[in-house]
């Protein structure tokens, strides 16, 4: 780590040098001389310093200083040739053009890189420029020594790209929902790079591995106007940076301990507005991460290691939300992360890497509220990466060849935390149906496994002006998926007419409800499966890079993806994935850059959208519900044999048919505009306009959709008399029948999104005591598919022209509407300050406006929610991920905003040398003003938490699950 004095108080740098630079220059001005005067730059924006200048046919050379600027007399009244020219950087010449006596000229100019790819120069780090000169792509980094000094809770590295434009935390749809939005999109859409190769879990996507803190050298974002190299998202990519080892010896050991109470505070109010819930608040939290850190040498000059390991062990107590909480639960988490990774020197010209990388999550559950222990889940999330990566070089460094070869694995499942599935899960509710307790076992059956192989090569060859790049992947994954999502033995749903005893010092439990309960309802799964299946995904990209003058750089490159999902079941291959995509860069003066790209951008499915639509199709699961006059004595429901001999005779259920209308892979259209202004040395402020418009988006349509369509006198709950009637079915195009269906579904590529947006930064190089970088995103995001489960709330009506997507009949509602990802503010700030060698402090502000509000068709009490089926159409399933279903006639989706949302997270290190190591001493503060914050934080909860709400606008809003209260953390580093 290196130690920055505080910057003296002095005449700007860049003021001083040209003058110092004239006045040597101008003795030596002769009555026919002319001045030329300038910046050298890398290809990237970096100035280079002791690049040789020469100019003239009898020579006059200057070298440029650290800051690449030069002063260089030459010869007036005849054009002359410059030449430039840098140890590792191909020379460059520049005609000057006559020029009169004393006369001066400005001008910026710019070295190509001779491609190395020496061991030394694969493990070296590239810094950051302050002008970016080499492409138009938006988003931004954080580098290695922002991520040692920022505050992180958890030490969670994906929450620091919180801070970068475009990118904001996501709303959750599950617990383990991928946590980044990027362009307001459904974080589903959001692709996962680790050195360049996929870390996608393949299911429904996200990280398959998550990486140790310890073993990142630098965390990436592309938003927009990225290269065609990059593709598979119709958003944006996060690519994360291993370190890698060096020559010199590097190591780490360190300890981060949360202790919860008495540090953390309380949240303020009392949950969804219920006084008795505020003595159930969270009372206990405790966190205990371990890790080490090794990088350095194995063979001097030629090979090179690097490794880092941590593991964190944490108990929460979970949160009552009603009075009607039984109890506070626990979640015990355990989380291993590994990462390995050799860089071998073959020769000059051919290195080797190899790099590993392991996770295992563990979430234990044991009850909360009205769940008891004996009910709860545990989720596990296991997944592997192995690569290895060769490079090689040829004429000279001036072509290269980098081919990859990767393994992953991952595992993704919920055993039950205490009981197992030899006995049904049971919802015990009061007359009115508000839940008491949640008992038996748990009710969620799903075990899914996935093998991928990635193979990857891109080789590179400059012509001239001209830098070419030429790549192609392919991956192919074969999952294998365990998933009746019901318990085995069924699920109950029994009533509390006073004959169900209170225990006393324990939970209530399965054995205390009585064999005469009454029954509300019976669910189980009729035609389990097991679900083999496989999903292959191809690219290849073609792109020039053309400097077109040492001050202009064009890149056009074209892109093409292929996604076979779309060739399975009622849907054709989608091979028309072809990509053009266009940017420039012009270095406008030394200090400004001007920058543009449009281009097109091809998203893939998750497997899911297969996987499900196969599970659930005419010989999939059955799950099938037998409520009212049809539910069965407790514990006398039928059990899967004895259902599946008599599958013609169950209730009709919600089936799906393999993409009836076809597929396409989703797409989208963006365009960029912005410029970027250096301010002295050490500052520069870029703005940038985004527009991104969305197509072919997945989402679900009702094939035997109702005709019925709600209207201003709709405004009571029409629940379905038994579960082979419901009010709506007369109205289907295709009646209900014992052992059919009434909901026919299928994913079809009809969505749209829409983005428009402005991203101001403002950002202080990272080489000085102080960093700062700051940003203002003001943004608009429109959908009406905003999930691979978004169904519409009547009919298939979707979009702003109020018709019918599959009939073409006219609907009383639509879908499109601010999607759940909108920001129309989003403020961050980072930064870092170093105190000499004493100390050094982080920073990290964010502000957001206040999320979508969702108002659904029901009522709102403190007792609870009552959601209302305004035209009777019985369960939808996917409502369960993504809290839509009916409207009041006239309410629009997603209308009304939540609170705005601001936290402060700051972080103080103190270094003590203790021989020769260095020990650093920390301590980490989040929500730093206790602010409670119902809104931008991530919370995995189906529906979105506070962001569903029932009744019409104006009506009270009911807040509840806040984020975190304020919290401390505690760390010890021992560098040695």
């Amino acid at each position: 780590m290196t130690m920055h004095p505080l910057p003296g108080r002095c005449l700007p740098f860049s003021l001083i040098v040209p003058a110092l630079l004239a006045v040597a220059v101008a003795p030596r001005l002769g009555a026919q001389d002319a001045v030329i005067r300038g910046t050298v730059r890398s290809q990237a924006g970096s100035p280079l310093g002791g690049v040789l200048l020469e100019c003239g046919s009898e020579p006059r050379s200057t070298r440029s200083d650290t800051a690449g600027r030069f002063v260089l007399a030459v010869p007036a009244g005849k054009a002359s040739i410059l030449r430039l020219s840098l140890a590792r950087f191909g020379d460059e010449t520049v005609a000057i053009a006559a020029q009169a006596p004393g006369a001066q000229r400005v001008v910026t100019l710019t070295l190509r890189p001779v491609y190395q790819l020496d061991a030394l120069s694969v493990v070296a780090t590239a810094a950051r420029p302050l002008l970016n000169t080499q492409d138009a792509t938006t988003g931004g980094a954080v580098e290695a020594a922002e991520i040692a000094a920022l505050p992180t809770d958890a030490r969670n590295p994906l929450a620091l790209l919180y801070n970068i434009p475009g990118v904001a935390q996501a709303t959750s749809y599950f617990g383990d929902a991928p946590p980044l939005s990027f362009n307001g999109a459904n974080s589903l859409s959001t692709q996962y790079l680790l050195d360049g190769l996929d870390n996608n879990e393949g299911f429904l996507g996200g990280q398959r591995v998550d990486f140790p803190l310890a073993g990142l050298e630098r965390i990436g974002a592309l938003v927009n106007g990225y290269s065609a190299e990059y593709g598979r998202s119709t958003a944006g990519v996060v690519n994360l940076q291993s370190k890698a080892g060096s020559d010199t010896h590097r190591a780490e050991l360190f300890a981060w301990y949360r202790p919860g109470r008495p540090f953390d505070a309380r949240n303020k109010v009392p949950f969804g507005g219920v006084p008795e819930a505020v003595a159930r608040q969270q009372e206990g939290f405790r966190r205990v991460q371990l890790g080490a850190g090794w990088s350095g040498p194995l063979s001097r000059g030629r090979t090179f290691g690097s490794a880092a390991m941590e593991y964190s062990n944490e108990n929460e107590d979970r949160i009552g939300s009603t009075a009607l909480a039984q109890f506070l639960g626990t979640e015990r988490r355990e989380t291993v992360k590994l990462f390995g990774r050799v860089d071998h020197g073959w020769s000059a010209g051919q290195t080797t890497t190899l790099r590993v990388a392991v996770s295992d999550v563990s979430r234990a559950g044991e009850g909360s509220g009205v769940l008891t222990p004996e009910a709860d889940i545990t989720t596990r999330r296991i997944g592997t990466l192995t690569a290895l990566t060769h490079r090689s070089t040829f004429r000279s460094g001036r072509a290269s060849n980098t081919a990859s070869v990767q393994l992953g694995t991952f595992r993704w499942f919920f055993p039950p935390t205490r009981s197992d599935f030899t006995v049904p899960q049971v919802t015990v509710v009061t007359p009115a149906l508000a839940t008491e307790a949640i008992v038996g076992s748990s009710n969620f059956v799903f075990d899914e496994t996935e093998h991928q192989l990635q193979l990857r090569d891109v080789a590179e060859l400059e012509l001239g002006r001209h830098t070419l790049r030429i790549g192609a992947d392919a991956l192919r994954s074969a999952f294998r998926l365990s998933a009746a999502s019901t318990n085995p033995n069924g699920s109950y749903v029994v009533y509390d007419d006073g004959n169900i005893p209170t225990p006393q010092g324990r939970p209530l439990s399965i054995t205390d409800i009585p064999a005469n309960v009454r029954v509300g309802s019976y669910t189980v799964d009729a035609g389990p499966q097991q679900v083999n299946l496989t999903q292959g995904v191809l690219g290849a990209f073609v792109e020039d890079r053309w400097r077109l003058s040492p001050r202009l750089l064009l890149t056009l490159g074209v892109r093409w993806d292929y996604d076979d999902v779309t060739s399975r079941g009622e849907s054709s291959p989608d091979l028309n994935n072809f990509q053009p995509r266009l940017s420039f860069n012009w270095l406008r003066s030394a200090t400004s850059v001007v920058r543009g790209s449009a281009g097109s951008y091809v998203g893939k499915f998750p497997y899911a959208v297969y996987s499900d639509a196969v599970q659930l199709g005419p010989d999939g699961n059955a799950v099938v519900t037998f409520a009212g006059s049809d539910a069965p004595g407790f514990r006398r429901g039928a059990t899967q044999s004895q259902l599946q001999q008599t599958r013609s005779q169950l209730p009709p259920t919600e089936q799906f048919r393999t993409f009836a209308l076809g597929l396409e892979q989703p797409i989208s259209y963006q365009a960029t505009l912005g410029i970027q202004q250096q301010l002295g040395d050490d500052w520069v402020l870029s703005v940038d306009g985004v527009v991104s418009a969305t197509r072919h988006l997945p989402r679900n349509v009702d094939l035997n959709a109702s005709t019925r369509r709600i209207g201003a006198g709709d405004v009571t709950d029409q629940p379905c008399a038994s579960a082979f009637s419901c009010p709506a079915d007369a109205s289907r195009p295709v009646q209900p029948v014992a052992g059919g269906y009434r909901r026919l579904s299928a994913t079809e590529s009809g969505g749209q999104a829409d983005y428009v947006a402005l991203y101001t930064s403002v950002r202080r190089r990272l080489s000085h005591a102080w960093t700062v970088d700051a940003n203002w995103v003001w943004s608009r995001a429109r959908t009406d598919a905003e999930d691979i489960n978004f169904a519409a709330s009547q009919g298939n009506c979707f979009s702003s022209d109020r018709v019918d997507a599959v009939t073409g009949q006219a609907c009383t509602s639509q879908e499109y509407a601010a999607a759940n990802n909108d920001r129309r503010h989003k403020v961050t700030l980072r930064s870092v300050y170093t105190l000499g060698n004493a100390a050094r402090f982080g920073i990290i502000a964010d502000y957001q406006s206040g999320l979508p509000v969702n108002r659904l068709a029901g009522a709102s009490s403190l007792a609870g929610n009552s959601q209302y089926d305004l035209l009777g159409i019985g369960p939808v399933r996917g409502n369960a991920f993504i809290g839509d279903a009916n409207r009041f006639f006239g309410v629009e989706r997603n209308g009304e905003r939540l609170p705005g949302f601001f936290n402060l997270s700051a972080s103080a290190t103190w270094f003590l040398a203790v021989g020769g190591d260095l020990v650093e001493l920390r301590v980490d503060g989040f929500n730093l003003l206790n602010r409670t914050e119902y809104s931008g934080f991530a919370s995995g909860i189906g529906g979105g938490g506070s962001r569903t709400q029932y009744g019409r606008p104006g009506e009270p809003v009911r807040l509840f699950s806040p984020g975190p209260p304020r919290q401390l953390q505690f760390s010890a580093r021992w560098a040695l």
